[in-house]
């Protein structure tokens, strides 16, 4: 009878701090789903959807700067003859390296 009390109590004093970390856990997962693209609306950024989500899932513009951009848009182009599909125009790459650069991270 004794060790059924025990077990019980532990059991309630379980309760409140096994809510709250399920709570926790509900809201950081919220806070994990995709973040939107700065300025979703303009055509760079949904041809930068359109032709770079094709292959990959879409980067958030802030994860790399103007600089590393630039080294990777240029090494997509490459990756993209590569796979056979048709790289960028001149006026999408300009478009979207523009879109890239404008929302770049700073570090």
């Amino acid at each position: 009878m004794r060790i059924c009390r025990a077990i019980s109590r532990a059991a309630s004093s379980l309760k409140l701090p096994l809510a709250w970390f399920s709570a926790a856990c509900v809201l950081a997962l919220a806070g994990c789903g995709p973040r939107k693209l700065p300025q979703a609306n303009t055509y760079a950024a949904q041809l930068y959807a359109e032709r770079c989500g094709q292959c990959h899932r879409l980067y958030d513009p802030r994860s790399m700067t103007a600089a590393m951009w630039q080294v990777q848009v240029k090494a997509m182009q490459d990756r993209m003859r590569t796979a056979g599909i048709t790289p960028l125009s001149p006026r999408q790459r300009k478009l979207i390296l523009g879109y890239l650069e404008r929302n770049a991270g700073t570090d």
